[in-house]
């Protein structure tokens, strides 16, 4: 990993609302999931939303049951929404990029900024997560990444000045980055997997937390003239929202928004009972 700009510095963000939006489509995504504890398997409820940014939020929504069990008799079953897994954990990952990567290709014009909510790279996803970033390039879109929570330690531990006095990243730029301003920008790259290469930065544009902005390296290095406007339209998104304890860029949250009230469309209790699934003894008393 390195730094771009100068290091421990930070930068002015200014928040702008024009000088993109006529020339750029909007769009934003956000999935929400429910699971259920049956004694049968588990049931995973996925609702994923595309919004685009219009005079009106214009949106894409789209909601999937998904049944994981070891019954055997399932292993060939065919069914796309029945997972034979012995790892339930990993197939619900699966499922959730899958989810993700078709939303976006399929719901997302060209010449458009996208903004994300998840990392770039992170675990079994990033293959297909990088897939699609270049598939969105190649249609001269702008993705980037939104992550509000990490444990990452990039960063303090690539400065002897900073390792051992911060927990994380984010400890250290909650501490570095005064609000209306970001860090520096960093770039890393994978070793083993040079495609697996990303440029961040923590941005704080509202007072509290700040979030770490991402993209792949490779949409840095094209759109990097347009980002200080890009930036700026970002920043615009969080006072838009103007969010102190949970900040979000504003797109982002109102995808949010339809992606929980496509899970309570499903109206789930009813439907399990119809489907004849019963409910762990945890899952009854807990939810």
């Amino acid at each position: 990993m390195n730094c771009l700009e100068t290091p421990n510095a930070e930068y002015d963000i200014v928040p702008v609302s024009d000088g993109l939006s006529e020339d750029w489509n909007i769009y934003a995504y956000d999935e929400s999931v429910q699971n259920y504890r049956a004694l049968e398997g588990d049931l995973m409820f996925c609702s994923s939303a595309l919004v685009k940014v219009e005079d009106h939020f214009s949106f894409n929504l789209s909601v999937f049951p998904y049944f994981l069990t070891t019954i055997l008799k399932f292993k060939e079953d065919g069914d796309d929404a029945i997972r034979y897994t012995q790892n339930f954990g990993e197939e619900r990952n699966l499922i959730l990029v899958h989810a993700k990567r078709d939303s976006i290709l399929q719901g997302t014009e060209p010449q458009s900024i996208v903004l994300i909510d998840g990392p770039l790279i992170g675990g079994n996803a990033s293959t297909y997560i990088i897939e699609m970033d270049d598939q969105l390039r190649e249609r001269d879109c702008i993705p980037l990444y939104f992550v509000k929570n990490s444990d990452s330690r990039m960063v303090v531990d690539n400065d002897s000045g900073l390792r051992g006095a911060f927990n994380s990243d984010l400890h250290w730029a909650v501490h570095q980055v005064k609000s209306g301003h970001r860090s520096a920008f960093f770039r890393y790259e994978d070793q083993l997997n040079p495609r697996n290469s990303k440029v961040f930065t923590y941005l704080k544009a509202l007072p509290g937390l700040p979030q770490r902005l991402e993209m792949h390296s490779r949409t840095y290095q094209k759109y990097k003239d347009l980002l200080p406007k890009v930036l700026g339209l970002v920043a615009y998104f969080y006072l838009a929202q103007g969010d102190y304890h949970n900040p979000q860029v504003r797109p982002i949250a109102i995808a949010e928004k339809y992606a929980r009230e496509g899970l309570k469309m499903l109206n789930i209790p009813v439907r399990l009972l119809e489907l004849g699934f019963h409910p762990t003894v945890n899952q009854v008393r807990f939810g």
